[in-house]
């Protein structure tokens, strides 16, 4: 039905006038009207909640908005392990690649996990969300167990190699005055020409222990008549082997595993020697090495100094 046309009266012209209906004023009209419509709504809603839904209605309702608070303070809490463990596996890869020099277990991909089916569940996006977080968390958890037993196994191994390789001294020796010959070309006591001798001389009374440098396995325990007469050879493991030489007697068998610093053998002058001492050699596959080069655990740096000083003099071989 139209609207009927409104009047109003004007004093000066003494007539009454109709009014005009602007699309302005319609608008605001219109707007003032939805505006109530929406203030009416809302405070129906109020009432109704208030005074007419039921305890269980507003049980669920209140359940609803402490689970979305929970949800959300699980939400920071896994965000910060995610960060931790983040912090832990960077501090992984700094270890692999400065101490081991090896590259570090690669990371678990993440991605390709469908998570479109939480979406319909109440509180849909926040707990796709949690899900997502949690298989990220789960796969660095993962990534970051397998990280520490590889780093285990090369602790272990570098210990192993620590352990095996020589570094002491064969005999009590800690003024440094048993060395008699050191590594390198010397005079041979029984030719009097200048040959290469492969290792170094302890002078020391018969019958003195003699220790293992490394810890390993004895491979060899042999008497010679000449050569290095009564000798043990101890196998190290990555390659190392050690030689004790001219012995009186042996304190070990074959197969005989053995520690650093453990008795195995007495000093003697058998096979090819002038005289009683031990003849000490340390390899490296089928290289001999300069055995100077392993005392570190013996010896302070001032004493280390005076030990290479005094190996690299000119001195006449004991065999």
């Amino acid at each position: 039905m139209a609207r009927s046309p409104k009047y109003v009266y004007n004093p000066k012209t003494l007539m009454f006038e109709r009014v005009s209906q602007k699309a302005s004023y319609i608008r605001w009209r219109l707007a003032g009207m939805v505006s109530l419509l929406i203030l009416i709504v809302l405070a129906s809603s109020f009432i109704f909640d208030r005074f007419f839904s039921t305890p269980a209605d507003r049980l669920v309702r209140e359940q609803n908005r402490a689970l979305k608070a929970e949800l959300n303070l699980m939400e920071s809490q896994i965000d910060n392990l995610e960060n931790q463990l983040s912090e832990l596996n960077d501090r992984d890869v700094n270890i692999y690649r400065a101490i081991y020099n090896v590259n570090p277990p690669k990371k678990k991909d993440p991605r390709g996990a469908d998570y479109a089916e939480l979406l319909k569940l109440p509180q849909g996006k926040i707990v796709k969300r949690l899900k997502e977080k949690m298989d990220r968390l789960e796969q660095l958890a993962e990534t970051q167990v397998a990280s520490y037993a590889q780093l285990e196994k090369l602790a272990k191994n570098r210990q192993d190699l620590i352990d095996a390789m020589p570094a002491i001294m064969p005999i009590a020796n800690k003024e440094l005055r048993r060395m008699a010959s050191g590594f390198g070309y010397r005079k041979d006591p029984f030719y009097h020409t200048s040959s290469f001798h492969a290792g170094m001389d302890f002078t020391a009374e018969i019958g003195t222990e003699v220790y293992a440098t490394g810890s390993g396995v004895v491979i060899e325990v042999k008497s010679e008549r000449w050569g290095y007469g009564n000798h043990i050879v101890i196998r190290h493991g990555y390659g190392y082997t050690t030689l004790y030489a001219h012995l009186s007697r042996f304190a070990v068998k074959p197969g005989t595993k053995v520690k650093r610093g453990q008795l195995i053998g007495y000093i003697g002058s058998t096979g090819r020697s002038t005289g009683p001492h031990l003849h000490y050699e340390v390899r490296l596959g089928n290289r001999p090495l300069n055995p100077a080069f392993f005392y570190r655990n013996d010896l302070s740096d001032a004493e280390y100094r005076e030990m290479l000083e005094m190996a690299q003099q000119e001195s006449t071989r004991f065999d």
